[in-house]
């Protein structure tokens, strides 16, 4: 209902998560859309500086521990090391000026809730939209809470299960973590105080990698989700283009004259040419944008998937049942995150696919020099499919996820 009654974008409940999942790590452009304050205690600097103390203490744990842990038990340290070098990176992403210009052109222009009043077909497609943004926002909220529990639960079971809550602790036995660093002056690996201490701390680590996570992954799947609705819309305008019979209403008299626009018609085809070129134009420069402004966190999000699934592959491996309760999950957690993201962004090069039939489909042959010659330029335009390329370098999508799931195994 509240959706229904919305009379600006952040009236609606999904934009209102992307918000907050974006105020939680310091992301959302508050200045630039005279919004609400930012979240106490969560600045970016602070942020920036857990992170990359993660990732410190998690190097200084594996220089000390290399040799006398096995990679079985030292595997998920260097996971969690890549993890706070990539949670890193999207903490630094609001500091940049194109990342803010996107978010801010995204909320205010490109938003389909500015054009759903164009016509019946766009009003179903800014309500279809509303609908897949809403869905996947409970996906993405129980995908995260459900992440963060998991991967606390099972070193606090693995402890459970080694007798390490007893009140004499098992010989030659340590405390398992979820995340592994070297504390200074603190013994969290034999001392139960200690080891509660660490917990609380990696509960809360835990708990900011999801919001860095989750935050800026839904932040791409909503603004994908809109570009795919713009490019919906802009193939239904092509191919519903109308001919000279439908621009009059009904059957002409002269035998031929169906065959040809009028000259008051050819003004009224050039007028709606020159909106679509408008519009294509409008999407492609967007695109250009948020390329531009997620291209380095693609790039390191795509590496960090083959590093990572090299790892865990290689850790369950073995087959043996501790491996396989300590790494299974993980893995197919995050093999869901690199196939979630690179269906998502395939969406893009999938449907602009289309826009080339749906250009030749136009009754050109009906129009003046003039309009053939500008329906040839749009089909010039079309030509290349509309795709996510960070950093200018290769596009990514389903083909990449293939490379990478292929190269891991």
């Amino acid at each position: 209902e509240n959706d229904i009654n919305a009379r600006h974008p952040m009236d609606l409940r999904y934009m209102k998560f992307v918000r907050l999942l974006l105020r939680m790590i310091d992301s959302w452009p508050h200045q630039q859309l005279r919004d609400s304050q930012p979240v106490r205690f969560r600045d970016s600097r602070f942020l920036f500086i857990e992170g990359a103390g993660v990732g410190i203490g998690g190097l200084f744990y594996v220089r000390s521990h290399y040799k006398v842990l096995p990679f079985l038990e030292i595997g998920q340290t260097y996971l969690t090391i890549f993890l706070s070098i990539v949670a890193t990176q999207r903490v630094t992403i609001a500091w940049f000026k194109s990342f803010r210009e996107v978010i801010t052109e995204f909320v205010l222009k490109i938003h389909l809730f500015y054009f759903r009043h164009k016509s019946k077909y766009t009003e179903n497609m800014y309500q279809r939209i509303n609908r897949l943004c809403s869905v996947f926002v409970a996906f993405v909220a129980v995908e995260v809470l459900i992440g963060i529990f998991l991967f606390n639960l099972m070193p606090f079971l693995n402890n459970y299960k080694k007798g390490m809550f007893n009140q004499e602790l098992p010989a030659g036995k340590v405390f398992e973590h979820s995340i592994n660093y070297s504390l200074p002056y603190v013994d969290c690996y034999t001392n139960l105080i200690g080891y509660i201490v660490m917990t609380l701390i990696n509960i809360i680590c835990t708990y900011d990698c999801g919001m860095f996570f989750s935050g800026v992954d839904f932040c791409i799947a909503v603004i994908v989700f809109h570009i795919w609705g713009h490019l919906k819309i802009l193939d239904h305008r092509l191919r519903t283009f109308p001919t000279p019979v439908q621009m009059r209403g009904h059957q002409s008299d002269d035998p031929g004259d169906d065959l040809m626009y009028t000259k008051e018609e050819n003004m009224k085809a050039a007028a709606m040419l020159k909106d679509i070129i408008e519009y294509h134009g409008m999407i492609m420069r967007f695109m250009t944008k948020t390329s531009e402004a997620f291209g380095p966190t693609l790039c390191l999000y795509y590496v960090f998937h083959q590093v990572s699934g090299c790892i865990l592959l290689l850790e369950c491996s073995s087959l043996d049942p501790e491996s396989l309760g300590r790494y299974a999950g993980l893995t197919v957690t995050l093999f869901q995150l690199l196939i979630q993201v690179s269906v998502i962004v395939e969406l893009l090069g999938t449907q602009s696919e289309t826009l080339k039939d749906a250009a030749y489909s136009m009754p050109w042959e009906c129009m003046d020099t003039s309009n053939r010659r500008t329906v040839l330029f749009l089909l010039h335009n079309v030509q290349e499919p509309i795709r996510f390329k960070p950093m200018g370098i290769v596009s990514v999508g389903v083909q990449t996820m293939a490379t990478i799931i292929k190269t891991s195994f």
